[in-house]
């Protein structure tokens, strides 16, 4: 932008000097040609009267040669009756047709221009007096002109760049300053601010960001608020479930409803440090992959087998390392394989594979039910066609979009759905 604004500046002011130093170019040169012509015809005028009275070419020649002109050779008089006196450089034609016209005038010659007076003689005659003017005469102190004008051109021209140049550093200073509160917001460190400044419009803006990130972290705080306080009063329900898991008789079922609650204390914990945690202090995590899926593939499998549900879940590869916490791809698993327990009928087969490649890992999970009437509908938000909420999928569908990869839904080989959930993989 910087560069941009002295670009534009230096154009405009090149144009506008243009504009003015050629035409005063042009009148200087036209100024210095007027004023030799001038000099010619006082050089003319002051020989006239020794003209009129002459009858004799010595006093003529010395008249002349009296001048500085003359001395330089540059006058000569053409009277009739004693012919041209003096250096002359005028064709015969030019001369008769200044007798002719009675009229001053001028003709070029080589290496300049001559002036050429008419002066009445007595019994009607007319002598011509003829005055050189060389070229570098007539250019005198053009050259220095000119180039006054070029310097003073060019002193604009740096002057006007360089105050272009300071305005757009206090719009890019300004500007800068703006996105770069903006860039450490969108990182998470929300304390960030600007100092608004530059114009009006930039100083404004810097100030709606100002406001905005306020009200952002407002808003956030509310947020955290609400979601510690709503995990918190999960503790007294899931207490008493606790107590009754462990009162209920030993064997297979208690322990399993005990690994339940103590999985979903897990959860809450998790959401109340999630929830107080700042943003800029939440590390990147990352996980196995294959040890995820074979830790819900055997809790999921139980119930499965509890079901008489045909199951089959592929060993999943070792090494499998996707950008995520163990426990943020687990969620996204139960709600991929919660779905298939929820929505299909008992008898409906299922199945889990793991498939990799050196950028991306992919979970597919199959099943034999009805599948999804609207695959796009069921991407989205909060819209569900069967009985739930319409989360479960777009939670699935945030954690691919966050590592880089993506969540597609189609018809599988079993006849009903296919979930391919797309996780990127963290680069060497």
């Amino acid at each position: 932008m910087r560069r941009s604004y002295v670009l534009v500046a230096l154009a405009v002011t090149t144009l506008v000097a243009l504009a003015f130093c050629i035409p005063l170019g042009m009148l200087v040169i036209t100024a210095a040609q007027d004023r030799a012509l001038r000099e010619a015809e006082r050089q003319a005028l002051g020989l006239s009267p020794v003209v009129v009275v002459a009858t004799d070419r010595e006093l003529v020649n010395s008249s002349i040669l009296s001048t500085e002109a003359g001395h330089e050779g540059r006058v000569a008089a053409h009277i009739p009756g004693l012919g041209t006196i003096g250096n002359s450089r005028a064709g015969n034609s030019e001369i008769d047709g200044v007798r002719a016209t009675q009229v001053p005038g001028t003709a070029d010659v080589p290496g300049g221009r001559v002036y050429l007076r008419p002066v009445a003689l007595p019994r009607g005659l007319i002598a011509v007096i003829e005055v050189y003017v060389p070229t570098a005469t007539s250019r005198a102190g053009v050259g220095t002109a000119l180039g006054v004008l070029v310097l003073v051109a060019f002193v604009l021209i740096a002057l006007c760049a360089f105050l272009a140049d300071r305005l757009a550093a206090q719009v890019v200073r300004a500007t800068r300053d703006v996105a770069r509160t903006a860039t450490n917001l969108g990182a998470g460190r929300l304390h960030a601010r600007t100092r608004p400044s530059g114009p009006s419009e930039i100083e404004e803006v810097g100030t709606a960001l100002n406001v905005l990130a306020d009200r952002f972290v407002e808003l956030l705080a509310a947020e955290r608020a609400l979601a510690g306080n709503l995990s918190h009063r999960l503790r007294v329900p899931l207490t008493a479930l606790r107590l009754n898991a462990e009162a209920m008789p030993a064997g297979d079922d208690r322990d399993r409803q005990l690994r339940v609650v103590g999985r979903l204390e897990q959860e809450i914990n998790a959401v109340i440090t999630e929830a107080s945690r700042p943003l800029v202090a939440r590390p990147r995590l990352e996980c196995d992959l294959g040890e995820v899926v074979a830790d819900r593939t055997a809790f999921w499998g139980a119930l499965a087998e509890d079901q008489g549900r045909p199951w089959q879940a592929d060993p999943p590869p070792a090494g499998i390392t996707v950008p995520a916490a163990f426990s943020v791809v687990g969620e996204a698993l139960d709600v991929l394989l919660g779905n298939v327990f929820h929505h299909t009928p008992d008898d409906a087969a299922c199945r889990v594979s793991v498939r990799s490649t050196d950028t991306t890992a992919e979970v597919i999970v199959q099943d034999a039910g009805p599948g999804f009437a609207d695959p796009a509908a069921a991407l989205t938000r909060g819209v569900s066609g069967a009985d739930s909420t319409g989360i479960g999928l777009d939670i699935a569908r945030r954690l691919a979009a966050e590592t880089g990869g993506e969540l597609r839904i189609d018809r599988g080989d079993l006849g009903g759905a296919r979930v391919s959930l797309t996780l990127g993989r963290p680069l060497p």
